[in-house]
């Protein structure tokens, strides 16, 4: 009896296009800040999901984007920031690149019979935009934040997509470039991939891929 493929499933900003770190590099030397302080401020905790930060909410599709800028006020000042008005706009309507070497392997894993998904923490107002630079059709599942009021690293996000993708937690195979979602997944069962570089990131995927055999 063969043994089942694993699933695979990717998270999509830093891993199938471009960080918005790129974004974040840029505003925080506006304010003369290091990078990952300024990526507290504008997107919340990086170590877990809150109910109030205005980045969290718009991913569990509870407020538009659009009033993020007045709400964060309260967390750029505990931080002793005080915010020019357009760091959102920065952030967000910043070009982004496809990392194509990722999308060639999610052909490739498709060719060869596993079952593809999409995590991704996103906003109601992005899916079309993301549906113009990829095409959706190359997954079996796509779970967005925004779409199921969750966001990772909750632990629901994870027992949802496990849910969607039919498969148990232990033939999932994931791919995310900030570490507290990564540890969101391996908590949550799954066999996890930090994306920290692509190249290196396809080559420890290959290797999850083969210990399943």
């Amino acid at each position: 009896m063969s043994t089942p493929l694993p699933a695979i499933v990717f998270d999509f900003g830093g891993v199938l296009i471009t960080p918005i770190t790129n974004q974040l590099t840029e505003v925080a030397a506006w304010h003369d800040v290091p990078m990952l302080h300024m990526l507290d401020v504008l997107l919340g905790p990086r170590e877990q999901s809150t109910l109030d930060h205005p980045w969290h909410r718009a991913e569990r599709g509870e407020i538009p984007i659009a009033h993020m800028q007045e709400l964060v006020g309260p967390w750029a000042e505990a931080a002793g920031i005080t915010l020019r008005g357009d760091e959102y706009d920065r952030l967000l309507l910043g070009d982004f690149h496809i990392v194509d070497e990722m999308i060639d392997t999610i052909r490739e894993l498709r060719t060869a019979g596993h079952r593809i998904g999409l995590l991704t923490n996103s906003f109601l107002e992005f899916r079309p935009i993301l549906e113009q630079r990829i095409d959706f059709a190359l997954f079996d599942v796509v779970v967005d934040s925004s779409e199921v009021g969750c966001r990772k690293p909750e632990p629901a996000i994870y027992r949802l997509t496990t849910e969607r993708m039919g498969v148990p937690a232990d033939q999932i195979i994931y791919l995310d470039d900030f570490l507290a979602n990564v540890e969101g997944a391996r908590s949550a069962g799954w066999t996890t991939v930090h994306v920290t570089d692509h190249p290196a990131a396809i080559d420890e995927r290959k290797v999850s891929v083969e210990s399943f055999r």
